[in-house]
């Protein structure tokens, strides 16, 4: 993963790399950054710039509490770790976006302003995030007919064309996520933790592949579950959609009933709420304070918008300062990310492209992954995705000719030839 020196000093001040102990300095925290990154702007100074030079220097007119000159210093010393773990995150075909980089999401920028989180990790298709959609969010343990109400509810989104925005929960929030993708819709998952592991488990695999669906982070790929992290992403859930519909929440306590209550406070999006025949139930005490109960039959988006909806990610972005949008290392770093630096996004996305060369562009980037630290079978990459034998045939054969990857013999494998293709469109090769 190739990480420029602007993406490389917000990683380190912002990111848990590891465990810290209780001595060691804690990473930048969304709102901290933005009071330095403010500052920075003010001054007209990159954060590469901290790289390069001794931060005491740097910030010599800076005066803040918690945010001193050793702190910085003692995250930007972690380049090692975030090597190491840069690496990792290329494997698994993760791809980062910090706020300065175009497609950040812009409804994110619009509603949190300085509190967005400074850096997304992510594995799928990335422009998912700037499309809005409805969020469906509920209980991780559901009954069997609020699981079964919430699949078809995501299944009625995607057949009118909008996306399942929501968490990565087991309940509600794959209900919901499985409905849209059952159904040809798409889905964003915002995760709380474990962000590695889902983006190369064979449960999204398919739907990865077909470019469905996108799983975001804002914590450590590496993070495991905390729930500090799983109350702090609920929010993200709700301003990354338009309308969000809770299905079921336990009153006074929990994630989903502290992110609508939250929702509600900031009025990020309207909130609606599946009709609860208990008037003691969490829903029923959302509805009093202000969300509105979801119409019975058919599902009516426009109603679920309201009149006063606004596309947000057409209204001109006026910019936070994340770095300086001048400077031309800012467009050189969004563009080695969207080269595909270990993404599985396809390099071609936006473009009009003939299925079987998005196919082979997507095939070239799981090889990409298996094969680029150790020559794999074809047995291997047969496992390792939803393509027929004579089509990963022909794909090697095509791959070999164009010289993204050269055979190995005795036994047969295939090698990665990094150096051919990490800065090329694979999609753009020679055609067989």
């Amino acid at each position: 993963m190739n990480i420029n020196n602007q993406t490389q000093a917000v990683l380190l001040l912002t990111t848990h790399l590891g465990k810290p102990t209780k001595s060691e300095p804690k990473p930048l925290s969304p709102t901290e950054w933005g009071r330095l990154a403010h500052w920075l702007k003010d001054h007209e100074v990159l954060p590469e710039t901290l790289l390069r030079q001794d931060p005491a220097d740097v910030l010599a007119a800076w005066a803040d509490r918690t945010i001193t000159p050793e702190r910085i210093r003692h995250l930007l010393g972690r380049a090692g770790a975030l090597g190491l773990a840069s690496e990792k995150w290329a494997r698994a075909g993760l791809w980062v976006l910090t706020r300065a980089d175009p497609d950040y999401p812009a409804r994110l920028k619009k509603r949190l302003k300085t509190d967005s989180p400074p850096v997304l990790f992510g594995c799928g298709r990335r422009n998912l995030l700037n499309l809005g959609g409805i969020a469906i969010i509920g209980s991780r343990h559901p009954s069997e007919q609020d699981l079964a109400f919430t699949a078809r509810l995501g299944g009625e989104v995607a057949q009118q064309g909008l996306s399942v925005v929501s968490g990565g929960a087991r309940g509600v929030d794959e209900a919901a996520v499985s409905g849209a993708l059952e159904r040809g819709g798409t889905a964003v998952s915002v995760l709380s933790d474990s962000l590695l592991r889902a983006a190369t488990s064979a449960r999204y695999r398919r739907a990865l592949m077909a470019k469905d669906l996108v799983l975001v982070s804002p914590f450590n790929p590496d993070a495991g579950f905390d729930v500090g992290n799983a109350m702090a992403r609920n929010k993200y859930i709700y301003c990354l959609a338009d309308a969000a519909i809770v299905i079921a929440a336990n009153r006074e306590r929990g994630g989903t009933w502290n992110g609508a209550v939250e929702n509600l406070k900031k009025g990020w999006v309207p909130l609606w709420v599946k009709p609860h025949q208990d008037p003691a139930s969490g829903n029923s005490e959302l509805a009093r304070r202000g969300a509105q109960w979801l119409p019975a039959g058919e599902l009516k988006i426009p109603t679920l918008l309201g009149r006063d909806h606004t596309e947000l990610v057409d209204e001109p972005d006026k910019g936070l300062p994340y770095v300086l949008a001048a400077d031309s290392s800012v467009s050189d770093g969004s563009a080695e990310y969207r080269a595909g630096s270990g993404s599985i996004d396809s390099p071609v996305a936006g473009q009009d492209v003939p299925d079987s060369q998005r196919g082979y562009a997507l095939f070239l980037n799981r090889l990409k992954q298996l094969a680029a630290e150790a020559p794999v079978t074809q047995k291997q990459l047969l496992e390792s995705g939803d393509f027929s034998r004579s089509q990963l045939s022909d794909w090697l054969k095509r791959a070999v000719r164009d010289g993204h990857v050269r055979r190995l013999s005795n036994p047969r494998r295939y090698q990665w030839e990094a150096q051919l293709f990490d800065d090329a469109n694979p999609a753009g090769g020679a055609t067989a």
